[in-house]
C-alpha cells in the first residue's frame, strides 16, 4: 500500500507538470504589434483584428477607409506547418486584394543562430524573396525559394508554413466580401480534432513503443535487447527526428516557450519521456534512449583501445558538465540571453551536430573531439561534459530526496562474493566497492540504469537504493571491460 501511495505521488506529479505547460503554452505567443503589420502591409494604416474562419488581421486605408490586404500569421493558421527544429516559427505575412505577398517579418522563433546566421530578421534577403508571390506560385525550395546554407529545416518550415497560410488567406479571405468574413467556413482545416492530430502525428505512437522495449530489457536485464532498444533509439530519435531530447527543449521547458498540447504531441511525448523517466527512475533516458549515447557506446566497444580515467581526473572532469549547466542557465535566464545560450547548447551538445550533418567549424572539431575521446574511454562525453546529463542528475537527485524515485538497479545487499564484475561492467564507473561492509554501493547522479551490472552479478540480489546526491564526487574510477557486456 506504501509503493502503490508514492508511486500515486510520481505520476500526480507528471501530470501537474503536464497541465502547467499545456496552460502556459498559449500565454508564451507574441503579441502582434501595429508596426509589425504595417511592414507587412505598407499600404494599410489601420488594421482590425479577425477571429473567423481564423485568426488573422485585415488593413485599411485612411482615405476612403478601403480594404487594402490582409494579413496573418503562421502560427494561427498553419500552426502544423510551422515548426523548424526546436520550435514554432511566427511569420507575419502580408498579402494584398490580389493575392500577393507584399511584406514578410518573423516575429518569433527559437531557431539556433548557428545555422540561421541572422537571416531570418526583417529585410533579409531570405524573407524578401517571398514578396510579390501568390496562392499558385511555386514554393519549392532550393528551386523557386533559396534555402538558408545550414539551416534547411528552418528555410522548409518558413517556406511550407508561407505556401499553405497564402493559399488559406486567398481562399477564405481575399476572395470573400469584407462583411461576410465572419462567416465563411470550408471545413476549418485548422481546428484539428483530438483524432485527427492523432492520426497527424502518428510517428510520436513510436517513441511510446521504443520506451516500453526499453522497460521490458531492463526487468528482463536482457543486454542483447538493450542494444536492439539503442539502435531503434539511434535511428528513430537520433537520424529520423534529429537528435531527441536536448537542453535547447529544458529552456524551452522554463522560458514557457511551448507548443500548444495538440499541435505537437511528439515533443510533449519526448519531454513526458524523458522529463517523467527522471523523475522515477533517474538518468534512464541516459542509458536507453540517449541517440548520442548509443552511438557512443556502440563505438567504445568496437574500438580495441580502452583508456581510463581514476581519481582525482576523473572527479575534476565529472564537475565540468555541472560547470556547462550553470552557464547556460546563467546566459538564458539571469542574462536574459536565450539565443546566445542556444548557440552554446548548439556547440557543446553534438547531437545536431551529427544527426543534421551540419554546423560550424568550432562544432565539427567538438564532435570529432568527443567522438574520438568516447571510442577509448567509456561514455567520455556523457560522464565528463553534457550538461543534460547533469540537468537529468541534479532533478534525480531532488526526486530522490522527495521520495518519488520508484525505479533503480539491484545489486546485492548481503552475500557479496566480492568478485566486483559489476564494478568492471559499469560503463560509468559509477559503481564502488566497500571492503569494510563487502558490498558495492551506486552513485546515483552517475548510474545510467542499463542494469548491466545486475545481469552480470552472479548473486541472488535484492534492491539496493542508489546513493545520496552528496556522494557524487566521491566515486573512483574503475576500469572498464572491453568484453562483452
Amino acid at each position: 500500500m506504501f509503493d502503490k501511495i508514492k508511486l500515486s505521488k510520481a505520476i500526480i506529479f507528471i501530470l501537474i507538470i503536464i497541465a502547467f505547460l499545456s496552460l502556459t503554452s498559449e500565454s508564451s505567443a507574441k503579441l502582434v504589434t501595429k508596426e509589425d503589420l504595417a511592414d507587412v502591409l505598407p499600404a494599410a494604416t489601420m488594421f482590425v483584428r479577425k477571429t473567423e474562419p481564423f485568426g488573422h488581421y485585415l488593413g485599411y486605408a485612411t482615405e476612403g477607409g478601403h480594404l487594402v490586404g490582409a494579413a496573418f500569421l503562421t502560427t494561427e493558421v498553419v500552426p502544423d506547418k510551422s515548426w523548424g527544429y526546436r520550435d514554432q516559427i511566427a511569420t507575419l505575412v502580408g498579402v494584398d486584394l490580389k493575392g500577393k505577398i507584399t511584406g514578410v517579418n518573423v516575429l518569433s522563433e527559437f531557431e539556433s543562430p548557428r545555422y540561421t546566421k541572422g537571416l531570418l530578421s526583417d529585410g533579409s534577403w531570405f524573407l524578401e524573396q517571398f514578396k510579390q508571390k501568390d496562392a499558385g506560385a511555386a514554393f519549392m525550395l532550393n528551386d523557386d525559394i533559396d534555402a538558408i546554407s545550414g539551416a534547411t529545416i528552418s528555410s522548409s518550415a518558413i517556406t511550407r508554413s508561407i505556401e499553405a497560410g497564402l493559399k488559406l488567406i486567398t481562399e477564405e479571405v481575399s476572395y470573400q466580401q469584407v462583411d461576410k468574413v465572419s462567416q465563411v467556413d470550408k471545413g476549418r482545416p485548422f481546428r484539428h480534432l483530438f483524432l485527427q492530430e492523432l492520426l497527424w502525428q502518428i510517428d510520436f505512437i513510436f517513441l511510446w513503443i521504443i520506451l516500453g522495449l526499453a522497460f521490458f530489457s531492463f526487468f528482463k536485464k536482457n543486454v542483447f535487447l538493450r542494444y536492439v532498444t539503442l539502435g531503434m533509439a539511434f535511428a528513430y530519435l537520433g537520424i529520423f527526428k534529429g537528435g531527441g531530447f536536448s537542453l535547447i527543449d529544458v529552456l524551452r521547458l522554463l522560458s514557457f516557450h511551448n507548443p500548444a498540447f495538440l499541435n505537437d504531441l511528439y515533443w510533449y511525448s519526448l519531454v513526458v519521456v524523458a522529463i517523467g523517466l527522471t523523475i522515477i527512475a533517474g538518468r534512464f533516458y541516459c542509458g536507453w534512449l540517449c541517440p548520442f549515447g548509443a552511438i557512443i557506446e556502440v563505438l567504445f566497444r568496437l574500438v580495441p583501445v580502452e583508456w581510463k580515467l581514476t581519481g582525482n581526473a576523473d572527479r575534476f572532469l565529472k564537475i565540468i558538465k555541472y560547470v556547462n549547466l550553470l552557464i547556460l542557465l546563467i546566459i538564458a535566464f539571469l542574462f536574459a540571453n536565450r539565443i546566445l545560450a542556444i548557440y552554446l547548447v548548439g556547440i557543446i551538445e553534438p547531437f545536431a551536430t551529427l544527426f543534421r550533418l551540419s554546423g560550424g567549424l568550432i562544432a565539427g572539431l567538438w564532435l570529432i573531439l568527443m567522438l574520438v575521446f568516447s571510442s577509448v574511454i567509456s561514455r567520455f562525453y556523457c560522464r565528463y561534459f553534457c550538461p543534460l546529463g547533469a540537468f537529468f542528475a541534479v532533478l534525480s537527485g531532488v526526486c530522490a530526496f522527495l521520495k518519488l524515485r520508484r525505479l533503480s538497479v539491484n545489486l546485492p545487499r548481503e552475500n557479496c562474493k566480492g568478485c566486483r564484475l559489476a564494478q568492471e561492467k559499469c560503463q560509468m564507473d559509477a559503481i564502488s566497492y566497500h571492503e569494510e561492509l563487502n558490498r558495492p554501493s551506486i552513485d546515483g547522479n552517475e548510474c545510467l540504469l542499463c542494469n548491466t551490472c545486475s545481469a552480470y552479478c552472479p548473486v541472488a540480489c535484492e534492491k539496493l537504493q542508489p546513493a545520496r546526491s552528496k556522494d557524487f564526487m566521491s566515486r573512483l574510477g574503475a576500469k572498464t571491460s572491453l568484453g562483452e557486456m
